[in-house]
């Protein structure tokens, strides 16, 4: 998986399910050779956990026995005709711009100094850009390019790990080229953009609590309340503002075309105004 580009956190999840594999396999007394189909549909659909971790056991069961096979160690797949849970779609949680406006406000409102800026830049790339956690908090100083009218562009590794571009708007450039000021006056002992308050590199976890901190404080209430609750809103937004599926996919840097189309729910409402045209 390293070879092939995966990222730490999917090398890491992958590790933990196998992990967990290898100790059903001792508890059952049995061998890679031994494992039939259905001793690894039982393994994973008698797990007590959602349908969507289920997937994620099967699939990374399907991988290792893949290398397995390739390598050799194992003359069979056991885990290959085992079909994976169709899951439902669900529509992306999102905020409604009077939401995101009101939480940019509270935020302002809220926070001071050199946290408050960076907060105040984080929350702004997720709204902004469609960022991921990861991507935001990888960066470092030097991945950044001001163009002849302000306005940044960064180079980023992506998922995949693949370096790309992310463009910024002429307002949100403004406040992060504030925030990279404060930030090259601040003594530390990494490169890393974003800091914690102890000047160390910010991590995923921080900016969950600190992301669902100020959607609390501003008062919504929605089934989710972490980051990717705000990239999901810059997709629908721009889905509201008739940009096409294909700008928005590379924007948000889906590798198909088919995740991008699970933000077409917001066309819901102009669908029920079309219907009403027709008078028979």
């Amino acid at each position: 998986m390293k070879l092939q580009h995966y990222s730490p956190a999917t090398i890491k999840e992958y590790t933990r399910e196998l992990n967990k594999f290898f100790d059903f396999i001792e508890s059952e007394s049995l061998t890679f050779d031994d494992l039939q189909l259905i001793d690894i549909e039982d393994y994973v659909f008698s797990k007590e956990v959602n349908e969507r971790t289920k997937n994620r056991t099967l699939s990374s069961i399907k991988s290792f026995f893949n290398y397995l096979t390739s390598r050799g160690i194992c003359s069979k797949n056991p885990a290959k005709g085992v079909k994976s849970i169709k899951l439902r779609r669900k529509n992306p949680v999102f905020l409604h711009e009077e939401e995101y406006q009101l939480l940019m406000q509270t935020i302002s409102e809220q926070a001071s100094g050199f946290v408050g800026l960076r907060d105040r830049v984080i929350v702004s790339l997720l709204l902004g850009t469609g960022m991921r956690v990861s991507e935001i908090t990888s960066m470092q100083l030097g991945c950044e390019n001001k163009d002849r009218t302000g306005r940044y562009s960064l180079e980023v590794m992506r998922k995949g790990q693949e370096m790309d571009y992310v463009y910024i708007n002429q307002k949100i450039s403004l406040l992060f080229d504030q925030y990279l000021h404060e930030r090259k006056r601040v003594q530390a002992d990494t490169d890393f953009i974003f800091l914690t308050y102890r000047k160390k590199p910010l991590d995923r976890t921080a900016v969950y609590r600190m992301v669902k901190k100020y959607l609390e404080m501003t008062g919504l209430e929605k089934k989710k309340m972490g980051p990717h609750v705000l990239r999901h809103t810059f997709a629908t937004a721009l889905m509201n503002k008739d940009v096409s599926l294909y700008k928005i996919k590379e924007l948000m840097n889906h590798k198909n075309l088919s995740t991008t189309q699970n933000y077409l729910h917001v066309m819901e409402n102009d669908l029920k105004d079309v219907v009403e045209k027709i008078d028979f």
